[in-house]
């Protein structure tokens, strides 16, 4: 980054402060607004460092405040360990789509995803091992074809009958641990390290986001399911946006 150039520039300002607003409120979420947005100025590889990187300097803070309880640590493990095995065929797979046909499918599955929980299913199930790999290695798959790895262990852990702050705690964790697993993968399997100065640009932004966050929830006592609205009517029309700008 020799020369400044303000669109890239400022594209990652503008997602990494919503990807920290949204990470702050629901536990996830910052790679499905960041990812789709940065796909417009940078390989599928180069961003990948970037958003993991952040996402995990707010995971590492928000573990302050959200613990993932003895009981869940087993599950937690062995959902970081498949996610990370699926990770390299993502980003593998990812070279011989084209940079539009990622950004389409990127936002249909934060679309989708975020209609399905918006619409508040009434089935619940327990949770399991075979649940486990499934969700996990679905989540590696696509953070290292798409860069959003959030979504089905989301809609796994949403979809079961545990209760929201417990699910944010766990889900939070996942996502941590599957930013420095990225952060790896993605810089061995062709990002390189140039990714870092725009890293420096990023931290700041999130961490803004976060802040907005915390003082948004100070500011007036939300509910789960207010803050649950709230993320996903941002992520719907991120994505949205994404496919209009697209289309014209």
């Amino acid at each position: 980054m020799n020369s400044i150039d303000w669109l890239p520039v400022g594209i990652l300002f503008f997602s990494a402060i919503l990807g920290g607003l949204i990470r702050r409120l629901s536990g996830f979420g910052g790679a499905l607004i960041m990812s789709p947005l940065l796909m417009w100025v940078f390989a599928v590889p180069f961003f990948i460092p970037i958003v993991m990187s952040t996402e995990l300097l707010g995971g590492v803070w928000l573990s302050r405040q959200w613990k993932v309880s003895v009981q869940d640590k087993p599950r937690i493990y062995r959902m970081w360990l498949i996610a990370a095995l699926a990770l390299p065929l993502g980003i593998f797979l990812s070279q011989f789509v084209t940079i539009s046909t990622l950004k389409v499918i990127s936002s249909t599955i934060i679309i989708l995803f975020s209609v399905y929980l918006l619409a508040r299913p009434h089935f619940t199930f327990e949770l399991s091992k075979t649940g486990d790999i499934t969700a996990s290695s679905l989540a590696g798959f696509l953070l290292g074809s798409c860069g959003i790895g959030g979504p089905p262990v989301a809609l796994y852990f949403n979809s079961s009958s545990m209760q929201f702050e417990r699910a944010r705690g766990l889900l939070s964790q996942f996502v941590s641990g599957i930013c420095f697993f990225a952060i790896i993968t993605a810089s061995m399997m062709g990002g390189g390290l140039g990714w870092i100065q725009w890293l420096l640009l990023a931290i700041p932004a999130y961490f803004l986001g976060m802040y907005l966050a915390t003082r948004l929830l100070r500011w007036h006592d939300l509910s789960a399911r207010a803050i649950k609205t709230i993320c996903l009517y941002i992520l719907i029309v991120n994505a949205l946006f994404n496919l209009f700008i697209m289309a014209i």
